[in-house]
């Protein structure tokens, strides 16, 4: 019941929220079509008796007779609902991600991929029991066009959830030995997450989301911008080191050094900080703390001048001979 009442508190909201705003990526257009699916599974509980005592009594005719009546009267309205809510989210679902296709493409395959699998199988779970419900409450015959389309539609989806899933776990575990085993003896180190721009932004309140923006969030910039700790054989031990050569960062792929920087110009930007993306930048080759002052930002956004190490922002051109842009 509980995932109910958050379900009719959110969802619109969520819709809203990923229509409005075109910086979500694709995997998370993708995965909110498990949230009514998921739902409408778990309450469809409601129509099973709890135990064998509960069997027994719908042998007495007049418990069964109530036990139809109940579920047909305050059950299965709710049912058609949030089936409705799952067919809302499907076609909601695949228009996002048509409409994001062309760039989400571009990118190499990466854990975030593989969410794409669970939402259908979450979907496809809960045409199953909304089938079921129909069958054992409705007092419609089974042939009638409505459950032969919704047999039909959920045999399809079936069949597109076991293809996916496969495909999918197959591709995950080719590439799983590349993404625990990242070399990173080339690789410019990172910021930690305390020392990025955007970490004194969010600490600041000054970089809240926004039911609609035009720009990335500023968590999964600060994300993108000090990568992550990967564990890695050195001198005979077993270290940490900081690294973005990881191919996503949860459901979003990783950004390349390009997109990072215009992204965060666009979040400074609207903060009304002076961050043009097309200015000449004075021959500066990286986006580091010490670049802050080009865009003329206030004193509390620049960093502490005891900092001298490479930053991992560095875009020249050893950076796109590695590929990693």
């Amino acid at each position: 019941m509980f995932s109910l009442v958050a379900f009719a508190m959110i969802y619109m909201l969520s819709q809203i929220r990923i229509h409005t705003n075109d910086k979500i990526s694709v995997p998370v257009c993708w995965v909110q079509l498990s949230g009514p699916a998921v739902v409408l599974y778990g309450f469809s509980i409601f129509s099973q008796p709890g135990s064998d005592r509960d069997d027994f009594a719908l042998l007495v005719e007049e418990n069964k007779e109530h036990f139809f009546y109940v579920h047909r009267t305050f059950y299965m309205p709710i049912m058609h609902v949030l089936f409705a809510f799952c067919m809302v989210s499907m076609v909601s679902s695949l228009y996002l991600v048509r409409s994001k296709w062309k760039d989400f493409s571009e990118k190499e395959f990466s854990p975030a991929h593989v969410s794409f699998g669970a939402p259908l199988v979450a979907h496809v779970n809960a045409m199953q029991a909304y089938r079921s419900s129909l069958q054992k409450f409705s007092p419609n015959p089974p042939g009638t066009t409505f459950k032969l389309w919704l047999y039909r539609y959920w045999a399809f989806g079936l069949i597109c959830a076991t293809v996916m899933v496969l495909v999918l776990t197959w591709k995950f575990f080719s590439h799983l030995p590349g993404w625990c085993q990242i070399d990173v003896e080339d690789d410019e180190m990172p910021p930690e997450p305390k020392e990025t721009v955007v970490t004194r932004l969010l600490q600041n309140g000054e970089a809240g989301d926004e039911m609609r923006q035009d720009f990335v969030s500023a968590a999964v910039l600060q994300a993108n911008e000090s990568g992550a700790l990967v564990r890695v054989l050195r001198d005979g031990k077993m270290k940490y080191v900081r690294s973005r050569r990881m191919p996503s960062m949860g459901f979003d792929p990783i950004m390349n050094v390009s997109e990072l920087m215009s992204e965060r110009d666009r979040l400074l930007q609207h903060l009304s900080h002076a961050a043009d993306p097309s200015r000449d930048r004075g021959g500066m080759t990286s986006f580091d703390d010490a670049l802050m002052d080009t865009f003329n930002e206030p004193s509390r956004l620049r960093a502490s001048s005891g900092r001298n190490k490479l930053n991992f922002m560095s875009f020249d051109a050893s950076t796109m001979m590695r590929g990693d842009h």
